[in-house]
């Protein structure tokens, strides 16, 4: 076993969004030394929307779960305290706001800006993981639709109801945090994804310098599919389509490898569940193995997903079936292992 491929050297980096991440990098802790997440910024709804407005910065909300999820103590008071959302009838702005946006706006006035807030508080936390911000620009993620229309800002790229996005672009432009491409480059895994596959998988990417560093890193790239269709974002995409659309942005050459949850153990119950909410399961089939080859993709099937954890209500997004953390960080290390660095 080479330097490269040697468990206490190897290098992810997670890039997405703060649940998907934080999966990655739980999972992958007891395989990989240096471990990064490079965190989306442009998400724009209610609790997140209204604390990059009082503080003028970017989107807060995604580092901030990850943050708390990551912390060296997750059921301590202060990543508790940065999960709680207040409850406010006398302030409806303030109604439903996790405590934690609020905190990095103030850390980030202070320290200068949301990369330097960030470090500030991961140190409170003491999580082990570094933890960037895709961009310190305050920007927007914009779409537009293949019926032409442009839409402003993530909660309408991610609305229901409107025909499918044809492509993604950011309002003002913006240039990447310089650490998060070094992080690219010097990985031996980056993986993209799991998570909302437009507004935060995609978006990442809008960021001047992403795709570039993708595409002159000598790192493994993984997809690691979702488990399910999301509203708004890819109702009706099949899983070569979701493979498709990441090769169309990437260029050809540059994803490795896609991890796809076999649906076979799904409980019918459970997907009936998801079906009823606008997400259906994504199975996959030799019609999906035939045109992700032909991408130069490899897809490997494997039991990816969580046992069913019952119904769980969140903020202002839709549930899904998610990753099992240990079972996709033990198949990343053995990507690493299999395709190291020569």
């Amino acid at each position: 076993m080479s330097e490269s491929t040697n468990t206490r050297a190897l290098r992810i980096v997670a890039l997405g969004g703060g649940g998907g991440s934080a999966q990655v990098l739980l999972g992958t802790r007891p395989f990989f030394a240096e471990r990064t997440a490079i965190i989306a910024v442009t998400d724009s709804g209610r609790s997140t929307g209204t604390a990059r407005m009082i503080a003028n910065i970017p989107a807060p909300g995604d580092l901030r779960n990850l943050l708390a999820t990551l912390a060296a103590d997750p059921d301590a008071v202060l990543p508790r305290l940065m999960q709680h959302r207040l409850r406010s009838s006398a302030v409806p702005l303030l109604d439903g706001m996790a405590v934690g946006n609020l905190m990095i706006g103030g850390l980030t006035q202070m320290a200068g800006d949301i990369a330097a807030a960030v470090e500030l508080a991961r140190q409170m936390l003491g999580c082990p993981e570094q933890i960037l911000p895709v961009s310190t620009a305050n920007t927007h993620l914009c779409a537009e639709l293949v019926d032409g229309r442009i839409v402003v800002e993530e909660a309408a790229v991610r609305a229901l109801g409107k025909p499918a996005i044809r492509r993604l672009f950011l309002d003002p432009p913006a240039a990447a945090y310089p650490p998060a491409i070094t992080a690219i480059t010097n990985a031996d895994v980056v993986v993209i994804g799991p998570g909302s596959f437009y507004t935060s998988l995609l978006a990442t990417l809008c960021f001047e310098g992403i795709v570039t560093a993708l595409r002159e890193t000598s790192a493994t790239v993984v997809f690691v599919c979702n488990t399910t269709t999301q509203p708004g974002q890819t109702d009706g995409m099949s899983i070569a389509d979701h493979v498709t659309r990441l090769v169309d942005v990437l260029g050809p050459g540059v994803l490795d490898v896609t991890l796809i949850n076999d649906t076979t153990e799904l409980h019918p119950a459970v997907v009936a569940r998801y079906s009823a909410a606008g997400l259906h399961p994504l199975v996959f089939t030799e019609t999906d193995r035939q045109a992700i080859r032909a991408l130069g993709v490899e897809p490997l099937v494997r039991h990816l997903a969580e046992s069913d954890p019952g119904y769980r209500e969140l903020w202002n997004k839709a549930d899904t079936i998610r990753h099992d953390p240990q079972v996709l960080g033990l198949a990343l290390w053995k990507i690493a292992l299999d395709r190291g660095k020569p």
